[in-house]
């Protein structure tokens, strides 16, 4: 048994530790009334949809991979069908991520520093508005640090199994949101590893390429069979060809911008502890010392390369993949960082003890400075208290509408299978016009429309005419963004 695994397995107890502390502090957001972003809602409908019959793809329209509304589907089912159930699956997959984080930190860090990495991952602001409300990000960044921390074993003791699981976890991230497809480049290092040796060796490379090959048969396959239940066709026209749709131009300076400035907002303690480790890298440079990870922690090392090399691929081609690829960027996707991130840091952890006294200090105040808005979570207030006293009041079975879905999911009603999700590139795109809406409102179903935006419901000036025509009429203060629209004679089937 290699010293790793020795280590890895007397810091377990620590591992599971840190999970908890990432649970407790995602209830709070979990049992939240209100939808916290607008994915949460978009997902939190999507899921009131599942209930009612509706299929991922063939009826409920899916932006993300085809793996992200099955296990969303999972998630409420696991929670037995309560308002928030849905947002099972982020709050697992925040408990996982810490959990596998802590783990791959011990192969690469002494043990405060895998401390350090745990504690700033469970605590992490970015990763909490993805594993707290719903966001595909979630499942999809715990696929990506589960294929990462196989990597660091498979570059130490390759086997046939751990490619195969290797594969099974890169399927699982490409078939959720293929834009963690990042990990490919620390993944494929690691399977590639055997091969380059074999070769520089002057042998034939057949072991370690057939279990490269099975790697990348696995997550192939993994994508085709959760594909396919739904049609290849609506999965890559809805997954793929709608969002590469929505792209825009290059923006590497903006994007660069919004991941600071989120940063600075969603991780301020991440942050404070890398500013403190760079300084103490450069006072010891200064004095003429060579700076070595603390503890001199024992790297998983293949024959070529090395955990610290697998790392730095992964975080340098983390934060080239945000920067100048991911467009749109969103604060969402700055959550692609916190992990590699947080591993370098705990590899190059502060080494004074002052410097850790300091840092637990800034804690204090930057944990609940960062995750503001989570930890106590508003209400609704307003005109959405308004909608949704509205909603709740609608006769039985009765459906709504709105540009804002989680606030029809958050009234524990549900939306047409087509617009769970109503956001404004669905908008500019033409996936839902007008008339369409005008359509589905005149669904004897449907009780109610919320429009919430310009740039979505409230784009079209001639929405509120065609509701009226159906029968609607506005309920409390009305503009063309704003505005509550409730059916005069509202006598849904009973069937739903």
């Amino acid at each position: 048994m290699s010293p790793t695994h020795d280590r890895t397995s007397a810091r377990a107890p620590i591992g599971l530790l840190l999970g908890l502390l990432a649970l407790v502090l995602r209830i709070p957001g979990f049992a939240a009334e209100r939808h916290l972003t607008f994915d949460d809602g978009v997902f939190g409908a999507s899921a009131m949809a599942m209930r009612g019959g509706g299929v991922p793809f063939r009826q409920v329209f899916s932006s993300q991979g085809p793996l992200f509304l099955p296990l969303v589907w999972l998630g409420d089912l696991l929670g037995f069908r309560v308002l928030s159930a849905p947002r099972i699956l982020a709050v697992v997959c925040g408990v996982v991520i810490t959990v596998v984080a802590h783990r791959a930190a011990t192969r690469l860090a002494d043990p405060i520093g895998a401390l350090v990495t745990g504690v700033l991952v469970a605590t992490s602001g970015c990763l909490m508005w993805v594993t707290g409300p719903l966001a595909a990000d979630a499942p999809a960044l715990a696929f990506a640090t589960i294929a990462f921390a196989l990597s660091l074993s498979q570059i130490e003791r390759p086997t046939t199994s751990r490619a195969a699981f290797i594969g099974l976890a890169v399927g699982g991230a490409m078939s959720t949101k293929a834009i963690e497809a990042h990990v490919l480049v620390p993944v494929a290092l690691a399977l590639l590893d055997p091969v380059i040796a074999s070769i520089r060796r002057h042998e034939r490379p057949v072991t370690g390429l057939a279990r490269a090959l099975l790697a990348g048969g696995v997550a192939i396959g993994t994508y085709l069979v959760v594909s396919l239940p739904f049609g290849l066709g609506l999965v890559w026209q809805q997954s793929v060809t709608y969002r590469t749709a929505a792209t825009t131009g290059p923006t590497p300076v903006a994007n660069l911008g919004k991941a600071l400035s989120t940063l600075g907002d969603r991780d301020l303690l991440m942050v404070i502890t890398a500013i403190v480790a760079i300084l103490l890298w450069g006072v010891a440079r200064s004095r003429g010392k060579r700076p070595v990870p603390p503890g001199d922690p024992i790297t998983p090392m293949g024959e070529i390369f090395s955990g610290q090399f697998l790392l730095t691929a992964w975080l340098v081609t983390t934060c080239a993949w945000l920067v100048i690829v991911v467009t749109p960027m969103w604060r969402a996707h700055v959550s692609m960082l916190v992990v590699p991130f947080a591993l370098f840091i705990g590899r190059w952890r502060p080494t004074r003890r002052s410097a850790l006294i300091a840092v637990a200090c800034a804690a204090l105040v930057a944990v609940p400075l960062q995750l503001h808005g989570l930890l106590r979570p508003p209400r609704y207030a307003g005109d959405e208290a308004t909608i949704q006293r509205v909603l709740r009041g609608l006769p039985k079975g009765a459906w709504a509408l709105s540009d804002d879905p989680g606030l029809v999911w958050r009234a524990g009603r549900r939306t047409t299978d087509d617009l769970v999700d109503t956001s404004m590139v669905g908008q500019q795109q033409g996936r839902y016009t007008e008339r369409s809406v005008a359509l589905a409102a005149a669904d004897p179903q449907v009780c109610a429309v919320a429009v919430r935006s310009h740039l979505r419901f409230g784009a079209f000036p001639g929405l509120g005419a065609a509701l009226e025509r159906v029968g609607y009429h506005t309920v409390g203060p009305t503009s063309r963004d704003h505005a509550l629209y409730v059916r005069e004679d509202c006598r849904p089937p009973r069937t739903s």
